[in-house]
């Protein structure tokens, strides 16, 4: 007993100094660092007219192989349900918004196209961000449920709802000799139609019967997530320029040992799980 003791205490303590020594390490004084003194000064953002449209459901009735990859993918999109509908000039107005106006808030002296003279002349610091290529797929995707009734009886149900998977390709550079070199970044966000269901058991008769709704996705429903999507990728942004911060100004040959998100509604850092860019 009292050497389980004494291993519990030895093992608290230890989880103790490494905590202190992660919150007091170079890499979040560098990443509090970079939330006072954020660089770069100025970011100009910017979006192409054309929005690519995918569609992967495929009608039973059709023989796609015999149509040529034009034709399949007219017909493809002509199937879907929602993506058809988009309309791409105001599907990027949304995504700008959102993305413009969490850049903001989180610091940064954001631009759009239109105000791309008054960027040039905004601090030496300053970045481009182009949303180079954008893109939405819809197909179909399953859900699936499961409960036990009467016992150990397994009772399954499946069904499929429509998802959109909206995918980004950002192409980020400096100018005036700051960070210049053209890096590609890479983000996918995923909307689906909002759905709820369940098992309903009817003991009188012992049916067990599956029920669920679905509310399907519209053009609205896109929009605002090009919004979020927006606002999701200004988050990714600050965290890349966060990281990258920190990256250069450790000592050379010294590799973060961890890396940083920031939390702006909570105004928390916090250790970075999975990073939003995937960079090309």
């Amino acid at each position: 007993m009292y050497e389980t003791k004494t291993c519990r205490k030895a093992l608290i303590t230890l989880i103790l100094l490494v905590f202190v020594f992660v919150s007091c390490s170079p890499e979040r004084k560098l990443a509090k660092q970079f939330l006072q003194n954020k660089e770069p000064e100025a970011i100009l953002l910017l979006a192409p007219d054309f929005l690519y449209k995918k569609s992967y459901k495929l009608p039973d009735s059709l023989q796609i192989e015999d149509l040529q990859t034009a034709e399949k993918d007219s017909v493809l999109l002509a199937n879907t349900q929602v993506i058809q509908y988009v309309d791409d000039s105001t599907y990027f107005a949304a995504f700008m918004k959102g993305i413009y106006n969490e850049l903001t808030l989180l610091g940064y002296k954001a631009f759009v196209q239109e105000q791309a003279g008054d960027f040039l002349v905004n601090g030496r610091k300053s970045v481009v961000f182009n949303l180079a290529q954008a893109e939405i797929e819809e197909y179909f995707d399953s859900v699936g449920d499961a409960a036990y009734f009467g016992g150990e009886e397994l009772y399954r149900y499946n069904y499929f709802i429509t998802a959109v998977n909206q995918n980004f390709w950002f192409e980020y550079s400096g100018l005036n000799h700051y960070d210049t070199t053209l890096r590609v970044l890479f983000s996918n966000l995923t909307v689906t139609d909002a759905y709820d269901g369940g098992f309903r058991y009817f003991p009188l008769s012992g049916d067990v019967k599956y029920v669920y709704n679905i509310d399907s996705l519209q053009t609205k429903d896109i929009y605002r997530s090009a919004e979020r999507a927006g606002y999701v990728n200004a988050t990714y942004l600050n965290d890349f320029l966060m990281n990258k911060y920190i990256s250069h100004r450790l000592p050379k040959g010294t590799t973060p040992r961890v890396l940083f998100t920031y939390d702006r509604l909570y105004g928390k850092l916090r250790k970075l799980k999975a990073a939003g860019f995937v960079e090309m």
